[in-house]
């Protein structure tokens, strides 16, 4: 899973150390969140990069 979420071009950022960083954004956990965003993408025609970043992956932005 990370390794597509990297290769999509994402990263894995949020909170500093100090606690005083910003909020983490969704990034998949599972195969299947990873599997969903991808038939999701392939659907919509929306960039798979951006899908992968919906906490909801049919949801419209």
């Amino acid at each position: 899973m990370v390794a597509v979420v990297l290769r999509a071009g994402l990263r894995y950022e949020g909170f500093q150390a100090c606690g005083c960083g910003r909020e983490p954004k969704f990034r998949p956990r599972t195969r299947a969140q990873v599997r969903a965003r991808r038939i999701a993408a392939a659907r919509t025609g929306v960039p798979l990069a951006e899908v992968l970043g919906r906490v909801e992956p049919m949801e419209a932005r």
